[in-house]
C-alpha cells in the first residue's frame, strides 16, 4: 500500500457519521486520529443501539450496544477466549483449562463444557462471561491503530448472555488499563529485562502464542520478538502481560543484583496493596452514616451476608474473610490473599470488592432515615477516583 505523501495539505477523512433514510446511524473512524473514548462517548451520549466493530489487520472485536450501554462483546483474538480470561481471573486453573480444551467439541460452547466437567457452576460461568466481556471492551483502549465502524440497529449477539454494563465505567477503566500497559511496556524495553517461556504452557494456547513463546527460549529481547511476530510494541506488551497472568511466561532481570524498589513486580504488589486499602477505606466511609443512625450490628450482619455471597465467586480473595464490628473490613488479610493470587489481580479486586461497594451504596440510597444520599456519595468522589471508580452520578 502506498504511503500518503507528506507534502499533501488535504486532511484525511478520519470519522464520518451518516444518517440514513430510516433514521439509522452509521459511523466509520480511524482510532489513530479519533480516540476510541470519544467515539464511545458519542454513542453513549446519543443512547444509540447497534454494533460497533474494531478491526486491525490481525483481529476483529465487536461490541453490542443498547441505548448507549454495553450488552455484549466478542473477539477473534486468542487472548480474549473465555478459557484464558477465566484463568487470568483465577476462576480456572491452567490444568483445568488444558483438560477442558481436550474435552471440547466443536459446535459446543466452551462454557458448557466447563460446567459439565464440574469446573464452574452456572452462576460462576455467568460471572466469568461478564468479566470476559468487560475485559474485551477495556482492551480496545490499548490499540493506537485500527478502524472502527458502527451500525445502528437491533443486533443480537450469537450468545444467550445479555448484560447491562455501564459505558462510562468501562471507558474509565479502559483508559487506566492503557496507562498501566504503557508503564509495563517501558519496563519490558529495559535491556536487563528477560522473558522466559514456562515449559508445557503452550499446550493449551493458540498456535500464534506458541510461536511467540518459542522465541523466548533463546532469550530474545522483547523488541526483537515483536519484530519477528509483526506486532507493534504496545500489542506485544499486552500479549506478554496476558501470558504472564495465565502463568505461560516469566519475567526476570538478567542481573539479580539490580533488583530494587523500582522493580516492576514490587511496584505491582505495592499497587495491589494500595488498591485493597483504598477499597476498605471506601467501604468504611459508606458504612459510617448507617452505623450513626442504627448502630453497628445490623449493618454488620447484612454486609456479612453480602460478603459470603460474593466470596462464592471470589474465594481466593474473600473466602473466610469476616466483617468486623460496625461493618468494617480489615484490609490486611485481604492484602495477604491478593498478593498470593494468580491471574488479573486488579480485575478480581475491582469486581469482588466493587460488589460490596455497590451494596452499601444501594443501602444508602434506600435507607428510610436518609432523605438524600447524594451529599454522602459526593463526599467520597475523590476516594472512588483513587481506585478508578467513576462518581456515582456517572454510572
Amino acid at each position: 500500500m502506498e504511503e500518503q505523501e507528506t507534502e499533501s495539505t488535504e486532511q484525511p477523512e478520519v470519522m464520518t457519521l451518516v444518517q440514513s433514510e430510516d433514521d439509522s446511524a452509521s459511523l466509520t473512524a480511524d482510532v489513530n486520529h479519533i480516540p476510541l473514548a470519544s467515539i464511545l462517548g458519542l454513542l453513549h451520549a446519543d443512547q444509540l443501539s447497534g454494533l460497533l466493530v474494531f478491526e486491525t489487520e490481525e483481529l476483529e472485536k465487536s461490541v453490542f450496544l443498547h441505548s448507549g450501554e454495553v450488552v455484549f462483546a466478542a473477539s477473534n483474538h486468542a487472548s480474549d477466549r473465555l478459557g484464558e480470561s477465566l484463568v487470568r481471573a483465577d476462576m480456572l486453573t491452567p490444568e483445568q483449562f488444558r483438560e477442558a480444551t481436550s474435552h471440547y467439541k466443536p459446535g459446543v460452547r466452551f462454557g458448557k463444557t466447563l460446567v459439565e466437567l464440574g469446573f464452574l457452576s452456572p452462576r460462576e460461568l455467568w460471572t466469568g462471561v461478564r468479566m470476559q466481556v468487560e475485559e474485551i471492551v477495556r482492551s480496545l483502549f490499548s490499540y493506537t491503530k485500527g478502524q472502527v465502524r458502527f451500525c445502528e440497529g437491533a443486533f443480537s449477539p450469537d450468545n444467550v448472555v445479555r448484560l447491562a454494563l455501564p459505558m462510562q465505567r468501562l471507558v474509565s477503566e479502559g483508559l487506566a488499563r492503557r496507562e498501566e500497559l504503557q508503564k509495563f511496556l517501558e519496563y519490558l524495553k529495559r535491556p536487563e529485562v528477560l522473558l522466559e517461556a514456562v515449559p508445557q504452557s503452550e499446550a493449551s494456547l493458540a498456535l500464534e502464542d506458541g510461536e511467540f513463546l518459542s522465541i523466548f527460549a533463546t532469550e530474545t529481547p522483547f523488541a526483537e520478538a515483536c519484530d519477528l511476530m509483526g506486532w507493534d510494541a504496545l500489542s506485544g506488551a499486552d500479549r506478554v502481560q496476558q501470558l504472564k497472568k495465565i502463568g505461560a511466561i516469566k519475567i526476570f532481570k538478567q542481573n539479580p543484583i539490580d533488583f530494587g524498589e523500582d522493580d516492576f513486580a514490587k511496584q505491582e504488589d505495592q499497587r495491589i496493596s494500595e488498591m485493597v486499602t483504598e477499597y476498605s477505606k471506601l467501604l468504611g466511609e459508606l458504612v459510617m452514616p448507617i452505623v450513626a443512625l442504627e448502630g453497628g450490628e445490623g449493618i454488620r450482619i447484612r454486609l456479612a451476608d453480602v460478603l459470603a455471597d460474593t466470596a462464592r465467586n471470589h474465594s481466593s480473595l474473600l473466602g473466610g474473610i469476616s466483617v468486623g464490628p460496625c461493618g468494617m473490613l480489615n484490609p490486611e488479610p485481604i492484602i495477604e490473599r491478593a498478593l498470593k493470587m494468580r491471574g488479573d489481580r486488579e480485575e478480581i479486586i475491582s469486581v469482588a470488592m466493587g460488589e460490596l461497594v455497590a451494596y452499601l451504596e444501594f443501602e444508602l440510597k434506600n435507607h428510610p432515615s436518609i432523605p438524600s444520599a447524594e451529599a454522602i456519595l459526593d463526599g467520597i468522589c475523590d476516594l472512588r477516583a483513587k481506585i478508578g471508580m467513576p462518581a456515582p452520578g456517572q454510572i
